[in-house]
């Protein structure tokens, strides 16, 4: 069997929205990105995730990749969070998950983890209008010490004006990002990866997963 990184992903998304309920209270719908792993891929896997929770597994050369619009609403909200819970073995840079545009070349939302200065790593938010743009942006970026061989927890906590990082429940980093546009409309033809960006991008995990739920108020 080839070597693996064993990874737990939850990510939630959360947006502020106008409808709140009687006692003034935002509400959440749950989107579970894993949702997607359904398949009968020979390199995707089940593994012993953390406390003894079943994981999902995926070997290099598994292919995992289904229409977005099943799992994820078609506009993602002006405010959000992501959030991951994760065990990697190698330092090989990739991404826990993006949505594509319909030529693949472009990630439009995503989670990248990639070498950084040292021994650390680098951890970015990719947010991309494939409209305007003709290569993925990362609007913000957070370097952290590596995070191979042990379980960490990211948080990335998105607003109007800024993006904050959280690592293991403490906040790390705080940047000013503008972002256009605010709210960021999929392409009815985008497609969500799992633990890669794609055939042109790649960049892919050799890691187990949790289920990866997607929270938003409304």
């Amino acid at each position: 069997m080839p070597p693996r990184s064993l990874l737990v992903i939850f990510v939630a998304l959360c947006a502020t929205c106008g409808r709140a309920d009687s006692y003034n209270e935002k509400r959440e719908m749950v989107y579970d990105l894993m949702e997607a792993a359904v398949t009968e891929d020979p390199y995707f896997y089940m593994d012993a995730g953390l406390d003894g929770f079943p994981a999902f597994g995926f070997r290099p050369g598994s292919e995992v990749k289904q229409p977005y619009r099943i799992y994820l609403p078609e506009k993602l909200p002006a405010e959000f969070t992501l959030v991951a819970t994760f065990k990697p073995t190698s330092l090989r840079t990739s991404y826990l998950f993006a949505v594509l545009n319909p030529f693949e070349t472009v990630v439009q939302l995503g989670i990248r983890i990639s070498d950084g200065p040292g021994s650390n790593q680098n951890i970015s938010l990719v947010y991309t209008n494939s409209d305007d743009h003709s290569h993925s942006e990362e609007v913000a970026k957070f370097t952290v010490p590596k995070l191979t061989k042990k379980w960490s927890k990211i948080v990335i906590k998105v607003s109007t004006t800024d993006v904050t990082f959280y690592l293991n429940c403490h906040e790390m980093a705080r940047q000013r990002v503008t972002r256009i546009p605010q709210e960021l409309v999929f392409d009815t033809a985008s497609t969500l990866y799992i633990a890669q960006a794609g055939p042109h991008i790649q960049e892919r995990y050799d890691v187990s997963t949790h289920p990866l739920p997607l929270w938003i108020p409304f």
